[in-house]
């Protein structure tokens, strides 16, 4: 993706976790309905959770490339943002922004 499209991403993951609430599931649901304008249904939570579940895996045993995602484009996050979670969190979100139903009315 574009720079723009990562840096999209990461700023909503940041937005997730400062307004989503204090749990994975809220924080999820709280991005797709920014991104579609509608609440997700429960088994489109759980494939989120699983894609978020296998990133933060991967983010956490490669915590260099993490930081390495979270620097792309200008716009920089606050220190406690740059961790494995955060990047796990922005490839849900980045998932989310291209949803056919965040750029598409149907």
């Amino acid at each position: 993706n574009d720079v723009q499209f990562v840096e999209a991403s990461k700023m909503l993951a940041v937005r997730m976790q400062k307004e989503g609430g204090d749990s994975l599931d809220k924080q999820i649901k709280y991005g797709f309905r920014l991104a579609t304008s509608r609440y997700p249904k429960e088994e489109e939570v759980k494939i989120l959770k699983d894609l978020y579940n296998s990133q933060s895996q991967w983010f956490s045993s490669n915590k260099s490339e993490a930081l390495k995602f979270l620097k792309v484009g200008n716009k920089q996050l606050e220190e406690g943002y740059l961790n494995s979670k955060t990047a796990a969190l922005a490839m849900v979100a980045n998932t989310l922004l291209n949803h056919d139903e965040t750029y598409m009315k149907r």
